[in-house]
């Protein structure tokens, strides 16, 4: 495998994201993370769509290298927030 055409698309990616982000990677009918943005986050919705569009081009590459590899349909997802799960409706929010 080229680490040519691999790396630099692994790196663009890695330098998208961001430990704070909220939005992350998913393929839509399956739930896996797709890989290399699997443990990724962004800080954007834009800046996850370029992620996923850099995700595709990595596996797309990958793919002729293992035809077998899953082909997925990436989709942004964004974390919900943990007050609006565990408390819907503010009730239990202190003033």
């Amino acid at each position: 495998m080229t680490e040519g055409e691999l790396c630099p698309l692994r790196r663009r990616i890695e330098a998208l994201a961001s430990e704070r982000g909220e939005f992350y990677l998913v393929c839509s009918r399956y739930g896996d993370r797709p890989v290399p943005a699997d443990g990724c986050r962004f800080e954007s919705r834009a800046v996850a769509r370029r992620a996923a569009r850099l995700t595709e081009e990595y596996r797309s590459a990958l793919r002729r290298y293992d035809p077998k590899l899953p082909q997925y349909d990436i989709v942004v997802r964004q974390t919900p927030e943990i007050r609006a799960e565990a408390d819907p409706d503010g009730a239990g929010a202190r003033q």
